[in-house]
């Protein structure tokens, strides 16, 4: 019950971000200005898209409750999130 919990809590911060980062493609926000780097606006496109899909399986996951299924939602989850916060690094500057 407990793990259920946790799940669709972390589901519902991937979709946060996703909806963040979607939101703000041709934005300015925190330090970067996808506005002016196309390339930046495509990797917060593909990262924004991408945390939006995993919050969406992470809720499905919750709802059919099989443990091999949150396990590996959690593990992608967690690398898409630090793949993401890596390759945001390259365009800090």
């Amino acid at each position: 019950m407990l793990i259920t919990i946790l799940l669709i809590i972390f589901a519902l911060i991937a979709l946060y971000i996703g909806w963040y980062l979607v939101a703000h493609r041709n934005r300015p926000f925190l330090i970067f200005n996808p506005a002016t780097n196309l390339s930046l606006s495509h990797a917060v496109t593909f990262w924004g898209v991408t945390m939006l899909v995993v919050g969406l399986v992470g809720l499905v996951a919750a709802l059919i409750n099989i443990l091999l299924v949150t396990v590996i939602i959690l593990v992608v989850g967690c690398f898409s999130g630090t793949l993401m916060l890596l390759s945001l690094m390259i365009f800090m500057r």
